[in-house]
């Protein structure tokens, strides 16, 4: 009687030499024969490891100098990492508070909580409500201001027409903030341009 081990679960095979050897194992069932081993390539996935490793220590410490890789894929993720860190630390939001010309005025003899009252039941009765571009804090509308044909040229559309012809009426908004001023065409100056374009290329 002779004996084969099974390369699946290890267990001892005993096959009478007459009728040959087992195809399939008795115990697990697998096949014998068809029992294969697989070579894989590990350098690609060692060399993402080590390209990781950079980047990681680069982000850990980015006052290092980095040392040259072993590939030139490695080398590169490295750098990448680091520009990016770079740039993280270069962008940094500006301090809002800082902008807030008012917060100075609080240590004056002004009732600094009725200002708030009143910029609020100011901001409550308007139809539009733009943000200060400077510190991002709600504008109140000042009033309107009429632009006069003195000292302005209008801008001409294919038609040969003024797509915002002087006298138009702005109005001017004021940051209750940091005091920035803003314009913008009031509903007639904006209806009046919307018109005189849409209509230019039906002429």
């Amino acid at each position: 009687m002779d004996t084969t081990v099974c390369p699946w679960c290890h267990s001892e095979i005993v096959w009478d030499p007459e009728l040959g050897p087992e195809e399939f194992c008795p115990h697990c069932g697998n096949e014998l024969s068809g029992y294969r081993t697989l070579n894989i390539e590990l350098e690609d996935e060692e060399e993402q490891e080590n390209a990781y490793a950079a980047a990681s220590h680069i982000a850990a410490d980015p006052t290092e100098r980095v040392q040259p890789a072993a590939s030139e894929k490695s080398s590169g993720l490295a750098s990448r990492a680091a520009t990016l860190l770079d740039e993280a630390e270069l962008f940094q939001q500006p301090n809002l508070s800082s902008l807030k010309t008012v917060e100075s005025y609080g240590d004056e003899s002004f009732n600094m909580v009725e200002y708030e009252e009143q910029v609020e039941e100011l901001l409550d009765g308007q139809e539009e409500i733009p943000q200060c571009p400077h510190c991002q804090e709600y504008m109140l509308l000042s009033g309107t201001q009429q632009m006069g044909e003195s000292g302005f040229t209008s801008a001409q559309t294919s038609a040969g027409t003024a797509f915002l012809p002087a006298p138009y009426t702005v109005n001017v908004y004021v940051c209750p903030s940091c005091f920035h001023v803003h314009q913008s065409l009031d509903e007639a100056s904006r209806l009046h341009m919307i018109d005189a374009l849409s209509a230019s290329k039906e002429q």
